[in-house]
């Protein structure tokens, strides 16, 4: 059975059955947000995890600050399902057109028939609709630099990459010039094409 607690903004962060988990309301997700991003700022965060002891000294902060204890693996468990969720709300007010963020609820916004679209195609995320996550702005900060960017760059709710195996491949390179004066000229290097002929 689970408890809710005020929250500040409208989201579903219920506890996992697990005993690495702990109950987090609102304002303790909040203050814990604020204590990584704190730590991001001090340069703490490497490839997008901060190291145990860096976790130990966040649980010291959020226990002096909050009087609630929390193991290193609660603290990661959390900072980790936090930042899914992050990811999740960034690809869709980032990469998929008609979505924004709102952050008096802390939620993303749409229309009816935009959110109908795009849970049509995505059946499973459907609850992404009404959770929230307090801080968006402070989360894209820390680890918007860690993520693949430009042509290449893929979300999990995109369709996977066509692999045409029939395009062809330019790789033709420059003549070199040998330096032999015998030679009749610089010679070519025959182009290389992929896939079936």
């Amino acid at each position: 059975m689970s408890r809710k607690g005020k929250e500040a903004c409208n989201t579903s962060l219920e506890p996992k059955s697990r005993a690495d988990d702990a109950w987090w309301d609102m304002p303790q997700v909040s203050l814990l947000i604020e204590l990584m991003y704190e730590h991001y700022k001090k340069g703490h965060l490497l490839s997008s995890t901060f190291s145990e002891q860096i976790r130990r000294e966040i649980g010291i902060e959020l226990s002096q600050r909050n009087k609630t204890q929390y193991t290193v693996a609660q603290l990661k468990g959390k900072a980790n399902r936090l930042r899914m969720l992050w990811r999740k709300f960034y690809d869709l007010v980032y990469k998929w057109t008609g979505f924004g963020w709102d952050p008096t609820t802390c939620t993303v916004t749409a229309s009816e028939d935009r959110w109908a679209e795009w849970i049509a195609v995505n059946p499973r995320e459907s609850g992404l609709k009404k959770k929230g996550l307090p801080h968006f702005d402070l989360y894209t900060e820390m680890f918007s630099s860690s993520m693949a960017s430009g042509s290449n760059a893929r979300s999990s709710a995109m369709p996977p990459v066509s692999n045409n195996d029939n395009d062809e491949v330019d790789v033709s390179y420059p003549a070199m010039d040998t330096g032999n004066p015998l030679s009749s000229g610089p010679e070519k290097i025959q182009t290389a094409t992929r896939g079936m002929r």
